[in-house]
């Protein structure tokens, strides 16, 4: 987890919505309050609004105390990105909020301390992204592969490393000794919420409210696939 001077001084809202649960994560007033539910439960998009909106009420949070929005913005599965941003940007608008964007790969390797390197791996609408992480820092780009693949580069790599990510059974059953498993989101959660302060206290400011979610386009990304074979 990172640690600075902001974790004191800044009430957050924290969301992530790319890959199998909403997650609204609050760090306000030194107190942690969050709500975790599974995509199954959440079916339609006037859903999040409503869960939100009970949550705070049943929670007695006042959104007028909060300083900073942070968004999980992927990659991962383009349905909920949508979502999750578009809510985001609501927020920020209607309450003079900033927001910040944070890469949910940068969040999936900090939660794990190794000295292996990370490949990050997510899977959504029939193929794999994966990212390439060495200190915590991604290697070159996101790549997009076929499952064949994604079977073949794995194999063929001759380095030590460590897979992590949501949503990816049948890789996990080809490389179970070199996987983590992702199942801890309140521990995502704080380490969003750590990174979303830490990029807004760099910058000073927030996100453009034009910005986009993180989506590697198919043709960008075969190219940078082809690339690594």
């Amino acid at each position: 987890m990172i640690v600075g001077f902001w974790n004191l001084i800044m009430n957050t809202l924290a969301i992530e919505y790319s890959y199998k649960n909403l997650l609204i994560y609050f760090q306000i007033n030194e107190e942690i309050l969050f709500l975790i539910m599974n995509k199954n439960e959440v079916n339609n998009v006037l859903n999040v609004p409503k869960l939100f909106n009970d949550f705070i009420l049943d929670k007695n949070i006042d959104l007028g105390n909060l300083d900073l929005l942070i968004n999980s913005f992927g990659p991962g599965s383009f349905t909920g990105l949508r979502i999750s941003l578009s809510f985001i940007k609501g927020l920020s608008l209607g309450l003079s909020i900033p927001f910040v964007n944070i890469p949910t790969f940068d969040v999936f390797v900090r939660l794990f301390h190794t000295e292996s390197d990370i490949l990050v791996l997510s899977f959504t609408a029939g193929r794999y992204f994966l990212g390439h992480y060495r200190d915590f820092k991604l290697c070159g780009n996101i790549v997009y592969f076929s499952e064949i693949d994604l079977l073949k580069y794995l194999n063929e790599l001759d380095f030590k490393f460590v897979i992590v990510g949501n949503d990816i059974d049948f890789i996990y059953e080809k490389f179970k000794s070199r996987f983590r498993v992702i199942d801890d989101m309140r521990a995502f959660g704080a380490v969003l919420t750590d990174l979303g302060k830490a990029k807004y206290f760099k910058s000073r400011q927030g996100d453009d409210i034009l910005s986009g979610p993180c989506y590697v386009r198919p043709s960008d990304a075969e190219i940078n696939s082809y690339l690594l074979k």
